[in-house]
């Protein structure tokens, strides 16, 4: 009996025990919902406290009410009579408005009192509503209404499920949602109560502005004189903006300062000249914006305002004015000062107007570069032809003197290095006729990198310096006479070499140019081949550059003055542009471009044949030239060879003969003619009208 006894204790124990458990089970569960609802009402107090708008609270309230504790419809409205209209919703299953703004009761609701109204199932299927949101409907099961405490702004709060077994969990939360309800009650009279307050206080400036009103009125001469004094500030700030409109419609720059020196107001030009915006130039002094130096001796120039001051009238500043601007660049300006004045004559202030003459004062230069060019081209041209006559003569006797003596004979050699002689003074008369008209290059498709190598290489054959070659490789093709092109090539390694006597490096580059946008103003716009050579020398000295290309100009005592300026001349005739620059110590860069063509170059075939030696023949040929010593050295020459060789000195003597020997049975078969005769007809032009082509030889 007592071992049974004992047992019953023991399983009375242990159902004491498991009840207990379940107690503290139930105690923790409450516990935690509870601090779950803590964390929800405090959610929802700082979310609806951060905003000010009675809409805002209810929205964001009822939305997260909705999505944390798993009520899909909450809304909030007013209760007319029998339904609810609704102010703010949220339905967690559509973004989509709902259709029904007016909810209908279920009978029994209206005549309830209490504050909480629960409704289940049974009663809102009897009432068959659907709200309906887009194609989404949604069917309340149970329903809880809450009635606002809330004394500025009576309302009700509803929330609804539509699966009836959830009914039970909303009736729960109950309690939770009540006390959501009334904060949020709280929060939307607060914001009445704000929103009055703002509006006293607006009623309160409405009536300070009434108040100022009567003392304005109150005190009319005050306003009146007020009112003058605006009326002169406007005129005054008119008269400003049709000024800076004014200044901003002028092509030059312009700057006005106080008699200080200080500046008050810049033009855009001005602006753009200077590199300063007029706010910060605004009370700088113009020396410190306005940074004017001589061109040439790079002194600094006066200070303009102190001119103007001085002299008290309209003041041309110096000629040569370059502007350094804020970023360190330069332009060559031209610029005047005047005084303003004010209505009693007295100076308080100056006007600077100036403007950039840097593009029109290289093409000053440039066209000045030619017209010494073309003077010294026709000088040139006239001792050229001349001299050349002579180194004729002289040439043709010694070529003649060398067919009539054997090769064993001393004299030979000596006629060699004579002749040799001879054609190195004809190689200088052929650059003295490249200034004159008669040193037209006479053009051809040619591959600008193959004349650069060649003459390149052979002027640097044998020395201590090298060239390097960056040439891009869809080079556009050029138009020139070789020869020359290459003679401007051969005059500017020169110069390196005699700027780099201990060797050093050239570098040489060509590229494809577009001078579509006048980059480079003494050019047509169009399409160019850029060459540029740059070397290591030691430079040439700023106040040189501008001498560099001017005939009989050179730093070198065994200089003839002359390369420079011929390679401008070729230059020029090949219509384009070539440029220097140079900096003392590092090096000069010589900038050259040739107008690019569309024509492809043709490579000709190589003649391994070589060459025949002279034959002789025979026939009549007239030779016409007003040089005696000319004809007669061809008449030996011809008749060497074995022609019958007349004479004549000018073109009316040639047709005399060539017309006396039609009818003969000896005609003749060739004329040889001098294109120009001081004083006389030439082979040239009316030669060749006068001479009947079908009856004689035809003019080549």
């Amino acid at each position: 009996m007592d071992i049974v006894k004992d047992l019953e204790d023991k399983d009375r124990r242990i159902a004491e025990l498991e009840a207990k458990i379940k107690i503290l089970a139930s105690e923790n569960s409450r516990l935690a919902e509870c601090q779950a609802d803590g964390l929800l009402l405090g959610a929802i107090a700082e979310l609806i406290n951060s905003v000010n708008e009675i809409g805002v609270v209810l929205k964001y309230s009822l939305e997260r009410i909705s999505l944390l504790k798993g009520v899909p419809f909450c809304a909030y409205g007013v209760r007319p009579a029998d339904d609810i209209i609704l102010k703010e919703y949220f339905f967690s299953s559509s973004s989509e408005k709902i259709e029904n703004k007016s909810i209908p009761l279920p009978p029994q609701l209206p005549s309830n009192k209490d504050r909480v109204f629960y409704s289940c199932d049974k009663e809102w299927q009897d009432l068959g509503l659907q709200l309906k949101f887009g194609p989404t409907v949604f069917s309340p099961a149970a329903v809880l209404l809450i009635t606002s405490n809330s004394k500025l702004n009576p309302g009700h709060f509803m929330f609804a499920v539509s699966d009836a077994s959830a009914g039970p969990s909303l009736k729960n939360m109950t309690s939770l949602l009540e006390r959501l309800s009334d904060m949020i009650a709280a929060r939307i009279d607060n914001l009445i109560l704000l929103n009055s307050l703002r509006e006293l206080n607006q009623e309160l400036d409405h009536k300070v502005l009434i108040g100022i009103q009567e003392l304005s009125v109150a005190n009319q001469e005050l306003c009146k004189e007020i009112e003058d004094r605006k009326q002169a500030e406007q005129e005054l700030m008119a008269e400003r903006e049709r000024l800076a409109v004014t200044l901003r419609s002028i092509g030059d720059g312009v700057i006005s300062t106080d008699t200080s020196g200080k500046i008050l107001l810049m033009n855009k030009i001005a602006e753009e000249l200077t590199g300063w915006q007029q706010d910060e130039a605004y009370g700088r002094s113009l020396t410190d914006v306005f940074h004017i130096i001589h061109e040439h001796s790079r002194k600094r120039c006066v200070n303009p305002v102190e001119k103007v001051l001085e002299s008290g009238t309209i003041t041309a500043l110096e000629s040569h004015t370059t502007l350094i601007t804020k970023d360190g660049s330069e332009k060559i300006i031209a610029d005047s000062g005047a005084p303003i004045r004010d209505k009693t004559n007295k100076i308080i202030g100056v006007v600077l107007v100036f403007r950039d003459v840097t593009i029109s004062r290289k093409m000053e230069q440039e066209v000045l570069k030619i017209k010494k060019l073309e003077s010294v081209g026709i000088l040139a041209g006239g001792i050229a032809h001349d001299f050349n006559n002579i180194l004729a003569a002289i040439l043709g006797n010694i070529s003649l003197s060398l067919m009539y003596i054997n090769t064993d004979d001393k004299i030979y050699n000596l006629l060699w290095e004579a002749e040799k002689a001879t054609l190195r003074a004809k190689n200088l008369t052929q650059q003295l006729l490249t200034f004159s008209r008669g040193g037209e290059p006479v053009k051809k498709i040619a591959s600008i990198t193959e004349v650069i190598k060649d003459s390149s290489d052979f002027v640097l054959r044998g020395s201590n310096i090298r060239c390097e070659y960056q040439f891009v490789e869809d080079l556009w093709s050029v138009e020139i006479d070789s020869g020359q092109i290459s003679q401007v090539i051969q005059n500017i390694i020169m110069n390196a070499i005699h700027a780099m006597p201990t060797g050093g490096l050239i570098k040489i580059s060509c590229e494809n140019f577009n001078n579509d946008r006048d980059q480079v103003v003494t050019l047509h716009r169009g399409a160019y081949v850029k060459l540029a050579i740059q070397d290591q020398g030691f430079g040439i000295k700023a106040e040189l550059l501008d001498k560099i290309f001017d005939p009989y100009f050179t730093t070198r005592q065994d200089g003839s003055g002359l390369g420079l300026a011929i390679t401008h001349a070729i230059i020029s005739k090949h219509s384009g542009h070539i440029e220097v620059s140079s900096k003392p110590g590092i090096g000069t860069r010589f900038t050259i471009f040739l107008p690019a063509t569309q024509k492809q170059l043709i490579q000709p075939a190589v003649n391994t044949d070589e060459l025949a030696q002279i034959k002789k023949g025979h026939g009549r040929i007239i030779i016409m030239d007003d040089e005696e010593m000319l004809r007669i050295i061809v008449i030996q020459m011809l008749a060497r060879i074995g022609y019958e060789v007349i004479p004549a000195r000018d073109g009316a003597e040639a047709i005399e003969i060539f017309k006396s020997a039609q009818g003969s049975s000896t005609p003749i078969d060739l004329i040889i003619m001098d294109l120009t005769v001081p004083g006389g007809m030439g082979g040239k032009g009316r030669l060749k009208r006068c001479l009947p082509l079908t009856l004689g030889p035809e003019p080549l």
